[in-house]
């Protein structure tokens, strides 16, 4: 088990400035700390949220004021948001699944760019960054719904979309990045039965060979489930990882935990971005059972990481 919060010495909040554009993921970290102020930015790494962490909060557009005053009470400026916080809901009485996707299809390729810039207008005016756009992308998107939900990203103010799917819909989507300037994210899981999965660093290797506009985003508590070497595979393959989804969990498809009590190496991920300067987000996420609040229990996971950084 790596060291607990208990034994780290005070620290101190930094209110250094943050990443900006695509450019910005391949410039250094202190040159984007004289760009644009981000109050998520501490002692050489950008941290951000994966708002999932509010298991209480439904994830739709009725929450999204409240999800925005909660990111802002955590003191975040920076997120990853899904898509389920932007698009509306077709799925009401009477109306079937197959009803509902493609209403849901057909309003995505329809929907007009001014409500996208509404919603980055509420983000941005509290001093949030949307730095990716959350989709589940499947076989069942039409390429024009594909296209469509970049652009919804782009017009947000993602840097990329990223999303839980494998290795047939990654190369599936290998056309798609370029022609809106995004990048596309690689997420990982520890199911390490299913061939088609993101589960192993040869996994990530096979996707990440599809596209130069690839990149990983490490979820460490999968890959820790999964016996992984996060430390390692961040010093191999840091120039294509965008972000890490920082979390606990214990070895062997162990329980999530707590950060500090599980065998996730957080404290080492923080200080190796910090220390090397990578431009890799630091996206907060949490799945263990709590008797706090989520509010709490983010802030807690937060002070943490500041004091690894101090």
């Amino acid at each position: 088990m790596y060291t607990s919060r208990r034994n780290f010495t005070k620290w101190a909040l930094s209110g250094l400035p943050s990443l900006t554009g695509l450019a910005a993921l391949h410039s250094s970290a202190s040159a984007q700390a004289r760009a644009n102020p981000n109050r998520s930015y501490i002692n050489g790494v950008q941290f951000g949220l994966q708002p999932f962490c509010y298991h209480d909060l439904v994830m739709n557009t009725q929450n999204r004021p409240e999800l925005v005053r909660r990111l802002v009470q955590n003191g975040m400026g920076m997120v990853e948001l899904h898509a389920t916080w932007c698009e509306p809901r077709f799925d009401g009485g009477g109306v079937s699944a197959s009803e509902a996707r493609e209403k849901l299809r057909n309003w995505r390729i329809a929907a007009p760019a001014d409500y996208y810039r509404n919603i980055k207008r509420e983000f941005d005016d509290t001093g949030i960054t949307i730095f990716t756009y959350y989709v589940n992308i499947s076989d069942a998107d039409t390429d024009a719904e594909i296209d469509a939900t970049f652009e919804a990203a782009k017009i947000l103010g993602a840097k990329g979309c990223i999303g839980s799917y494998g290795l047939q819909i990654a190369h599936r989507l290998v056309p798609f990045p370029a022609r809106h300037g995004l990048f596309v994210g690689l997420h990982n899981h520890d199911n390490l039965s299913d061939p088609d999965a993101f589960n192993t660093e040869q996994s990530f290797e096979k996707g990440l060979a599809f596209s130069p506009d690839f990149k990983a985003t490490l979820d460490t508590r999968h890959f820790t489930a999964a016996n992984g070497d996060c430390l390692g595979f961040l010093e191999r393959h840091h120039e294509r990882v965008s972000g890490v989804h920082l979390g606990d969990r214990r070895k062997n498809n162990g329980r999530s935990t707590p950060f500090g009590e599980g065998d996730a190496p957080i404290i080492q991920i923080l200080r190796l971005i910090r220390d090397n300067q990578w431009p890799i987000v630091a996206l907060l996420e949490f799945e263990h059972g709590t008797l706090r609040t989520e509010v709490e229990e983010v802030r807690l996971m937060f002070d943490y990481c500041k004091r690894a950084l101090a």
